[in-house]
């Protein structure tokens, strides 16, 4: 039963992140569009600039949440 569930929570972590992967996706492409630059070189600042603030949360002592990799169960 344990596990049924694990495996349930598995499938709404996942459905909620791909939907703000969705969300994130449409909003570079509304930046790229907007400045004219190719969307691969936005996508390059946005992931430079989340790695940059989750350094800055954990140099300055705020919690950071650990992310847990997903592994697929065949």
């Amino acid at each position: 039963m344990k596990a049924d569930r694990q495996e349930h929570y598995s499938f709404e972590d996942e459905a909620a992140i791909n939907s703000e992967i969705r969300f994130i996706v449409l909003e570079l492409m509304k930046i790229s569009a907007a400045t004219g630059k190719p969307f691969e070189q936005v996508l390059k600042e946005f992931c430079e600039n989340a790695l940059q603030l989750k350094k800055a949360l954990h140099e300055a002592g705020a919690p950071v949440k650990q992310q847990r990799r997903h592994t697929k169960r065949v």
